[in-house]
């Protein structure tokens, strides 16, 4: 009779301290998942783009949002908000795919009628992915965050690294001197600027060999129905349901050396063919502004831009943001043959082995000044 009064007493203990963790960690809600930040009591940082996006998108105010792959990470809400007159959020998945990022804007479009305003990049190098793919080299995407079923939050409220690295240590941190709570800022949230150099000397310290002239590749039937597929599920049906919403779409502009992995291995037809059909299928769409930054070859040449093969400094984001709104480069049913014609031209004749001359800036913001002084003062 003891032992059973034994097991009797020690399950309501565990029991009593599941239901009191549960609430603990619910009531401080580091990932959003069930109301908006208590940032009169708590700092939040903001550094888990997969487990924190959910909630950001379902429980924060905005009207506008920006998403995407890394190529957005550096993008900032505040500038967002003064040059579209607007109140932006960031949700970025690095390395994220097409299904992913639209999947997170399905859920923004479904939780905030106040959605006016979308910025996506849309990567060139997912052209040719399966409309279901999903990156499984990331670690386990975690769907209980993401879907309405209340039984599995327990992943969430009685997860070891949220109760101790989150909630506990948020809980600590109140304690500490000087201690302000708050939140980390969009502009700071998923941004690596400064944690990185630019250069020749960074993107291929070693230079580039003479290419071997490749046989040309063209997309195939097949490849195109994959395209389809994909564009129509993750990119451009959420516009047809949604034509009250304009949506900024944007190809990021890759640099020289990726080009001159295609020019290498002779896909650079393929590719062109393939942005030239995604170009036909999205132009269809009227609340979408499709803008490409592939013919601004004095940036996609000079690797002072990038600190690898695609990813380009955040100066490139703010112009981005300017040029969307100023509708300099968007591609058109009328001009996007033109784009083609010149984009197909310039990488396929480029003498690549022009990248071994350049000059690596001292200064990764050197880069940033001539740019930005070319375009606001000519």
């Amino acid at each position: 009779m003891k032992a059973k009064h034994w097991i009797i007493g020690w399950l309501i203990i565990v029991v009593f301290g599941l239901v009191f963790i549960g609430t603990w960690v619910g009531k401080i809600d580091p990932y959003f998942h069930f109301h908006n930040p208590d940032t009169e009591t708590y700092f939040y940082s903001l550094d888990n783009e997969r487990s924190q996006n959910d909630g950001i998108t379902k429980h924060f105010d905005y009207d506008a949002i920006i998403t995407g792959t890394s190529m957005t990470e550096n993008f900032k809400t505040s500038e967002m908000d003064e040059i579209f007159e607007c109140h932006s959020i960031k949700v970025p998945y690095s390395g994220g795919s097409y299904k992913e990022i639209n999947d997170n804007l399905e859920i923004a479009v479904s939780n905030n009628p106040d959605l006016k305003t979308v910025v996506r990049c849309l990567d060139m190098t997912f052209f040719f992915y399966d409309k279901d793919w999903m990156r499984e080299d990331l670690g386990e995407f975690p769907d209980y965050l993401y879907d309405s079923n209340p039984l599995n939050d327990v992943r969430y409220i009685w997860n070891r690294d949220v109760i101790w690295k989150r909630a506990y240590a948020m809980t600590a941190a109140n304690d500490e001197k000087n201690f302000k709570p708050g939140i980390t800022s969009f502009d700071d949230y998923a941004r690596w600027q400064d944690k990185v150099t630019f250069g020749v000397n960074t993107v291929c310290p070693d230079g580039v060999d003479q290419i071997e002239k490749a046989q040309d590749r063209h997309i195939t039937e097949e490849e195109k129905s994959t395209i389809y597929k994909n564009i129509e599920q993750n990119v451009t049906q959420i516009a047809k349901d949604n034509p009250d919403i304009t949506f900024y779409y944007f190809f990021p502009p890759y640099s020289i050396v990726w080009w001159r992995g295609l020019a290498a291995n002779g896909n650079i037809c393929k590719q062109i063919e393939a942005e030239e059909y995604i170009i036909e299928l999205i132009t269809e769409c009227d609340n979408i502004k499709l803008f490409s930054f592939n013919n601004r070859q004095d940036i996609t040449t000079d690797l002072n831009h990038y600190k690898d093969n695609i990813h380009y400094g955040e100066w490139i984001n703010s112009l981005i943001l300017r040029w969307m709104k100023d509708g300099k480069y968007q591609i058109t049913k009328g001009n996007y043959k033109d784009y083609i014609r010149k984009e197909s031209e310039f990488y396929k004749n480029y003498d690549y082995m022009q990248i071994n001359g350049q000059v690596d800036y001292e200064d990764d913001y050197y880069a940033a000044a001539l740019l930005l002084n070319k375009e606001y003062t000519g």
